[in-house]
């Protein structure tokens, strides 16, 4: 049966200037915070087999999302709740030195844009952080970042291709997955809906949600298997990560299967929560 998990949206900012971050900046209404916090998931679906340290990055050098801010809160508010992990939001790329990053279990991209840093070194550190055995994980913006850097796609797992719709069915792929384990059946969602191109491969990535393509009744896509993941994990290496397409519009801040799905696909790029991330399933 399908139910509508998110029925209200924010306008998108642009952001003109190459260099603005929206990391800081922008706090979300106390009203909108409150709605999240009651929202939160009462426990981890798993306990952290020991304390575990989270980077949520939030860096946005060409589009920057207004939810950038309520993302930050969010990450933080789920780990303190939960227990699972503490967080450190920063949008300073340095936080990528091998030193400061050896801290951290996993990072979280939180709606980044463009490339936000160019420091080989830097890139380097974070793709060997994930194959070393840590976490990566991309949330919607994600996709749109660092368009140049060939491994970045390739660790992420897809490249974003567009959002031409505000609503869609979706379905789960993957029913027995712990990181489905907040949704009982295909529900719609009101969002900014991102497509995906190159390096996307259900051959490469284990996908957790896809659009339900004849329950959606929309038209206009540019995938001519009108295939459009908007959930999925994989192996990097040692390492795991795990990506969400959600997180542009406020109301989805708010939402419980939501939050509680970000919280799995945390706890999984972790390490704590195990789950299959077999390719091609």
């Amino acid at each position: 049966m399908l139910r509508t998990l998110a029925v209200l949206s924010m306008a998108a900012l642009v952001g003109a200037v190459a260099t603005m971050s929206r990391a800081a900046s922008d706090a979300p209404a106390p009203g909108e915070v409150q709605k999240m916090e009651a929202a939160l998931p009462a426990k981890a679906q798993v306990q952290p087999a020991k304390p575990r340290k989270v980077l949520v990055f939030s860096l946005a050098r060409i589009y920057v999302h207004p939810t950038t801010a309520m993302g930050v809160k969010t990450f933080e508010a789920l780990g303190k709740k939960t227990g699972a992990w503490e967080t450190v939001a920063s949008d300073d790329p340095q936080m990528f030195a091998a030193d400061k990053l050896a801290a951290f279990d996993a990072v979280v991209f939180n709606n980044t844009s463009g490339d936000c840093f160019d420091d080989p070194t830097l890139q380097k550190n974070l793709l060997d952080f994930v194959k070393g055995g840590k976490g990566f994980v991309g949330i919607h913006g994600a996709a749109d970042t660092f368009h140049d850097w060939k491994e970045y796609g390739e660790m992420l797992g897809g490249r974003f291709n567009g959002h031409p719709w505000r609503v869609a069915a979706v379905k789960i792929d993957d029913p027995k997955s712990p990181l489905n384990a907040a949704f009982d059946g295909g529900f719609k969602i009101m969002e900014e809906i991102y497509t995906f191109k190159e390096p996307f491969s259900r051959q490469t990535n284990h996908v957790l949600l896809s659009m339900d393509w004849p329950a959606s009744k929309l038209g206009g896509g540019n995938r001519t298997d009108n295939d459009y993941a908007l959930a999925w994990c994989r192996p990097y290496g040692q390492g795991r990560v795990f990506y969400s397409a959600f997180g542009n519009d406020a109301s989805t801040y708010s939402n419980p299967l939501i939050l509680k799905h970000w919280c799995d696909g945390i706890q999984y790029a972790i390490g704590d929560l195990k789950a299959d991330a077999t390719p091609g399933k």
